[in-house]
């Protein structure tokens, strides 16, 4: 009887440390949000306009602590094929450059801009930075959805979804 109750008691010791180490894996990771420069997750365009689009990528942090930094950001922009993109700009605080990246292609039906591998980008708790996308509306109007993947040191930042209203 003794044997059981050690075990049950190991099992629920066990169980609880492997909670608390996975609260604190999730608190340590950064926070990020992508939105548009009015803050919102919409925006609209003209059919057939050729527009730069302005998406803003914060480390919005945790509450309490820690404040992780977002180290080496990769950044990933996808849209749906009916929409041309032409390139992608990215002004760093500390970059007195413009970075371009070209055309990456077509992944899981959807077109691509990424930033170059040697463009790295970190951010610190409540810091932001823009990037503008170069691109052509398509002629149909109506909602497209545009992803923003966000790769950083610290693992998968997630995938934002942004929509613009054609008209």
């Amino acid at each position: 009887m003794d044997t059981i109750v050690v075990i049950i008691v190991s099992i629920t010791l066990l169980a609880i440390l492997a909670s608390i180490y996975l609260e604190i894996r999730r608190q340590i990771k950064p926070r990020i949000k992508a939105y548009f420069p009015d803050g919102s997750s919409e925006a609209s365009y003209k059919a057939k306009e050729e527009t730069n689009l302005t998406i803003h990528v914060q480390n919005k942090g945790r509450l309490g602590f820690p404040k992780p930094v977002a180290k080496n950001m990769s950044l990933y922009v996808y849209t749906p094929t009916s929409i041309l993109l032409k390139e992608l700009r990215w002004l760093g605080q500390s970059e007195t450059q413009v970075r371009e990246a070209p055309l990456g292609g077509i992944f899981a039906g959807m077109h691509y801009l990424s930033l170059p591998a040697v463009v790295t980008m970190s951010l610190f708790h409540k810091e932001e930075e823009a990037v503008t996308i170069l691109m052509q509306m398509p002629e149909q109007t109506g909602k497209q959805t545009i992803k923003v993947a966000v790769f950083s040191d610290e693992g998968d930042l997630g995938v934002h979804e942004l929509e613009i209203i054609i008209f």
